[in-house]
């Protein structure tokens, strides 16, 4: 609901940014952040992003509707056994998973629309570098100490530390009043070592 109700707050701001007179700047900076779903909703953390990007010519008709830009991302989430009191499903599932990626993202982004609110409409796609930190349980065990009457679930962990590469698509939609931007955006990444990730995030910057 406070989505939805931030996105008619930006479609009101794009009506009133569209009769202002002053002129776009061609460059401009963005932060980002928000909820992101690890797989398909293994796990959750949160997605934080920063770029630059400068729209191409626009006093051409073709090169308009693009922009080149870069951003860094930084992406941590977690999940955690139940430790205290756990079902037997939990005594067995691997359920703790740590993972934090610092990605860099070369881009490009589209800009379908040049007239009335459509024109926030944003469609962007990059190539990914980066690397990532992971701890993870690859196997858990059943333990019952018949001295204390207590059942102990003892885990196994595994380390990952390693380069990844990938890419990231991305669809939202900003608009301008005076120099500043806001918006909302949603991203799917996919990463070489096979982590699939989709966040919704909220964004502000400045254009100059």
């Amino acid at each position: 609901m406070k989505l939805l109700s931030f996105v008619v707050i930006l479609l009101s701001l794009s009506v009133v940014g569209l009769s202002q007179n002053e002129k776009n700047g061609l460059n401009s900076i963005a932060l980002s952040g928000g909820r992101i779903s690890f797989g398909t909703g293994d796990f959750f953390g949160y997605g934080i992003n920063l770029e630059y990007s400068k729209q191409l010519n626009p006093g051409k008709s073709f090169s308009k509707h693009f922009s080149l830009g870069a951003e860094i991302s930084f992406e941590n989430g977690d999940k955690q056994p139940k430790v205290i009191n756990p079902s037997a499903q939990d005594f067995f599932a691997k359920t703790y998973y740590n993972t934090t990626n610092i990605v860099i993202t070369p881009k490009i982004t589209y800009h379908p629309f040049n007239k009335t609110f459509a024109k926030g409409l944003i469609i962007t796609a990059g190539i990914s570098a980066g690397y990532t930190n992971q701890n993870r349980e690859f196997q858990a065990s059943y333990y019952f100490d018949p001295t204390t009457q207590t059942s102990v679930r003892r885990s196994l962990l595994e380390y990952i530390n390693e380069v990844i590469g990938g890419y990231r698509i991305s669809a939202g939609y900003e608009c301008q009043f005076k120099r500043i931007l806001a918006g909302v955006r949603l991203d799917f990444h996919n990463y070489t070592n096979g982590d699939a990730n989709t966040l919704v995030a909220l964004k502000t910057g400045y254009r100059f």
